[in-house]
């Protein structure tokens, strides 16, 4: 039987789990340098963030492997939030993984154009010139052109999220119709890229273009790995169909700001520092380099107390950052942008309702 004073640990133990459990921010923003998080509080929290996420370990040793993890970016994002810094870092679903299993888990695109590849001209449709008004914010998801953020999940899939992403947000700004592509129809079907393994943007915006457009999630539901492609689909269903993809001026924030006053764009960035693994709000301005490896959406663009931002959507769920969202510093002074936000963005084409091949626009 057990003691009273154990009795009664044991019920404070519950509360405190149950009590993170259900908080809404896991940020640990109120620690700052002179509260040092005891192993005691460290299991609290991480028992917590494991009910929160549904983390489960196959056994004691992996479990105390992602705690030893799990510790160490406690107090890194200890540290960065007690800095002040425009953004917080948070204990989000990335929390459990080191740097070097993020990087590997999370970059699936490859910064090159692929071999032999006949990379289209870089178009001056959105150069910019002195005469330009654009509005001093842009924010796609009011217009109703962004779906719901999506969720990748082990496969390294990024290209196709962020080459669907623009398609799907030009698509409602041409037809006036928001409609959930399939990213597991380029996962299948578009065999110049490798699925789960990684791919090229340009590679999926000419499949697009080249294979009777891109069919809907409902009839194409993404499962996360490779699959075999069905013949007959783009037979039996309506697909989105493209007209064509433009590349922005490489290196040019302004030319990329007038592209996402017009329309959703495509951006391969480097998300590859443990900061970005971590973000949770704010304008992120933080360490990065600008090896490209991951595809992201541009959907808009702002400024809060000072600092311009972009709007990145991500597809990492919505309990990574901002709800599945970065806001990302605009205009520094690197004419890449930060994380190489401006070295290779792009865009697809779709001048008016198709005609010819039925489609759902």
């Amino acid at each position: 039987m057990l003691k009273p004073k154990s009795a009664m640990l044991i019920l404070l133990l519950a509360m405190v789990i149950a009590s993170f459990a259900t908080a809404m921010d896991m940020s640990v923003v109120s620690y700052d340098d002179n509260h040092h998080v005891t192993a005691d509080e460290a299991s609290l929290i991480f028992e917590s963030w494991m009910i929160k996420h549904g983390k489960v370990y196959d056994s004691v040793a992996e479990k105390e492997r992602r705690f030893t993890i799990f510790k160490d970016n406690l107090r890194f994002i200890t540290n960065r939030n007690a800095a002040n810094l425009s953004y917080r870092l948070g204990l989000n679903r990335f929390a459990d993984i080191s740097q070097d299993e993020y990087v590997q888990l999370c970059h699936g695109t490859n910064a090159r154009p692929p071999r032999n590849h006949f990379f289209m001209t870089r178009s001056d449709r959105y150069k910019t010139s002195a005469s330009d008004v654009l509005p001093k914010s842009v924010d796609w998801r009011n217009e109703g052109a962004v779906t719901e953020v999506k969720d990748q999940g082990l496969c390294r899939s990024c290209w196709a999220f962020s080459t669907v992403g623009a398609v799907e947000g030009l698509n409602k700004v041409v037809t006036g119709e928001l409609i959930t592509l399939s990213e597991q129809d380029l996962i299948n079907c578009n065999k110049e890229n490798n699925g789960c393994e990684g791919g090229k943007i340009e590679t999926a915006y000419e499949f697009i273009i080249n294979n009777g457009g891109l069919g809907t999630n409902n009839d194409y539901p993404y499962k996360a790995v490779n699959g075999v492609c069905d013949g007959h689909f783009k037979e039996n269903n309506k697909n989105v169909i493209l007209d064509g993809y433009e590349n922005l001026p490489a290196n040019d924030e302004s030319s990329l700001m007038k592209a996402v006053a017009h329309q959703p764009v495509t951006a391969i960035i480097d998300s590859s520092s443990r900061e970005f693994q971590l973000y949770e709000s704010g304008v992120f301005d933080g360490t990065c380099k600008t090896n490209l490896n991951h595809g992201v959406v541009v959907v808009g663009y702002g400024t809060e107390n000072g600092r311009d931002y972009w709007i990145v959507k991500n597809s990492r769920g919505n309990t990574w950052g901002e709800a599945g969202y970065m806001k990302m510093a605009r205009n520094i002074a690197n004419p890449r942008g930060l994380c190489g936000i401006a070295m290779r963005a792009s865009y697809p084409l779709k001048n008016s309702f198709d005609t010819g091949k039925s489609s759902i626009a």
